[in-house]
């Protein structure tokens, strides 16, 4: 059907226009007299524009503006920049396109088809420049979603939104009359390299092949065994290129497939032991429109973002529990991190790391005192001695009695004393805190238990990201210090046990993410939507919208399961 559009199209550029009936003024004059009849809608101020800027003259007909329609009409059709395959009116066109090359058309109303013609151009490319810019997200109706959570689960979720407005007319304007459409369209790309990666990613599996369905088994398959499901596991694996696509199948456990399937553990975050278990066998069952589906909402979230970030930055990924940092565009230092529990997700926002806390003090937030530590305290009275956290009321240090905390527990009154854990081991921040402050008061720092990094899924604390890696962000943050630091420096500021704040010339931003699909290395990653909001978003795009979401009572990890300490900042 395309290659006919454009055989349609070629041939309708070179019809001469009639001399009398059909001049370039009757059909600008046919433009001006049917815009308002022809053209509704959110666009319709921005198309009046164009034409009121351009005297009304034909934009994309006529020999002189071949190029011009020919480059629209490919973009239209380019996954780069319409990768729902939306139809901005291209049967329209292609049907105007026929009657036109056809001579359906009486000489008396060519003048009037061709203005259609021009009209309903220019309406697509508005229409494919507010999708690569704004997309088809209620960003407000998730807003509310998620707004709503609050209420009916309990869940404080915040993601600090920017939809970017429809680009600035002019700019537009001297495209379309330049012809410069492809490098116009590519300047408005947002997140340019991790959007083109998507892309290049949404093509693979869009031509992929149906996975073979592997039978499920409580024998877990290992390197050396043999077994009708190896071959299934070979064929499925084949198709999303972790076993290579000319290698001769079989039913043995090779060492191939064993590194295939670690391979496949690890884009999915599953526990990697290259042998075939049930939760393995699972996710490779699940359908390619999963896929699919996943790599279109993250799309779909490239567009609450610039093209790209500033040239020093740290990337905070939730879902996949890393940090990294980037400089002059290069990922120089990875990370893990454990982030906020699934009934207290870390905010997702912006911000900018201005100062290093080393041998840092905790001060326990107020609704962490509430909701956990004096539930804490009821259990076992000696905790505050145990964990070094001292009671102030003011500036003096006071005993607390659990009759003191009681009122507060189900108030809304802010309690009146401060809790605050001294700097040592035990420290819930660890040995250093990188800060950004924020409203959320969230921030980056080590942690007492590094256990945790070695979990599946990190989502242990109250919000706050604890860093794998803390004294290597350090490094790279300290050639920002105001002053220099060596390493003896800094091992003796921690010896004294002392909080010492090292203030950084140079803020470095951060920016915290929330992306399921990725491509590093070559290899796709799909991690799971911890939070949920993908599903939120899923439901909030134009043709699915849903008025109401509400938690699913079977999930990735049950609420009733986060139970913890308070030391969980």
């Amino acid at each position: 059907m395309r290659i006919l559009f454009l055989l349609l199209f070629t041939a309708y550029l070179h019809i001469n226009l009639y001399a009398e009936t059909l001049t370039m003024e009757n059909i600008s004059a046919h433009i001006k007299q049917s815009l308002n009849r022809r053209i509704q809608g959110i666009n319709k101020p921005i198309i009046q524009n164009i034409y009121d800027t351009t005297a009304y003259k034909a934009l994309w007909i006529g020999k002189q503006n071949e190029h011009k329609s020919s480059a629209l009409i490919q973009a239209l059709n380019n996954p780069l920049f319409n990768y729902k395959n939306k139809s901005f009116d291209q049967a329209s066109i292609s049907r105007l396109f026929y009657l036109l090359d056809s001579a359906e058309i009486p000489p008396s109303k060519r003048a009037a088809v061709y203005a259609r013609l021009d009209l309903i151009l220019t309406s697509s490319m508005v229409r494919l420049v507010r999708f690569i810019v704004e997309g088809d997200v209620d960003w407000q109706l998730v807003q509310k979603k998620m707004y709503a959570l609050r209420e009916s689960d309990d869940v404080k979720a915040t993601w600090e939104m920017s939809p970017k407005p429809f680009p600035k007319k002019k700019v537009l304007i001297s495209a379309i009359l330049s012809g410069n459409i492809d490098g116009y369209l590519h300047s408005l790309l947002p997140m340019e390299k991790r959007y083109t990666n998507l892309i290049a990613l949404l093509k693979d599996y869009r031509i992929m092949d149906k996975f073979p369905k592997i039978p499920y088994s409580n024998t877990v398959l290992r390197k050396g065994d043999s077994a009708s499901r190896v071959l299934e596991v070979k064929k499925r694996l084949q198709i999303s290129g972790d076993y290579p696509k000319n290698k001769k199948l079989n039913k043995k456990f090779d060492a191939l497939l064993q590194r295939a399937i670690k391979t496949y553990q690890a884009r999915y975050l599953l526990k990697i032991t290259g042998t075939l278990d049930k939760t393995t066998t699972y996710y490779l069952n699940q359908p390619v429109s999963n896929n699919i589906q996943a790599i279109i909402t993250n799309l779909d979230k490239t567009k609450l973002y610039p093209k790209q970030f500033e040239e020093e930055y740290v990337e905070v990924n939730i879902p996949d529990f890393n940090l990294r940092y980037y400089k002059n565009q290069r990922m120089i230092e990875k990370m893990g991190l454990v982030v906020g529990r699934i009934d207290r997700p870390t905010p997702l926002f912006s911000n900018s790391i201005k100062y290093l806390v080393l041998n840092p003090t905790w001060t326990i937030p107020d609704n962490l005192i509430k909701r956990d530590l004096i539930h804490v305290l009821r259990r076992n009275p000696l905790y505050l001695e145990e964990n070094n956290i001292h009671v102030f009321r003011g500036k003096k240090e006071i005993q607390v009695t659990q009759e003191m905390l009681d009122p507060y527990e189900e108030s809304t009154k802010r309690v009146p004393y401060r809790f605050v854990q001294f700097p040592g081991e035990t420290n819930a921040l660890g040995r250093i805190k990188f800060m950004f402050p924020n409203k959320y008061a969230v921030y980056l720092h080590d942690t007492d238990n590094k256990s945790l990094l070695s979990r599946r899924y990190k989502v242990y604390s109250s919000g706050c990201m604890r860093v794998e890696k803390p004294f290597a962000l350090a490094d790279i943050l300290l050639e920002h210090a105001r002053k220099s630091y060596t390493q003896d420096d800094i091992d003796h500021i921690l010896e004294t046990n002392k909080p010492t704040t090292i203030r950084l010339k140079k803020s470095i931003p951060v920016h915290i993410l929330y992306f399921t699909v990725y491509k590093e290395n070559g290899l796709a990653y799909f991690k799971n939507d911890i939070y949920l909001y993908d599903k939120i978003i899923e439901e909030s795009v134009e043709g699915n919208k849903k008025s109401t979401f509400k938690i699913p009572a079977k999930r990735l990890i049950s609420i009733k399961k986060q139970k913890t300490k308070p030391r969980t900042k």
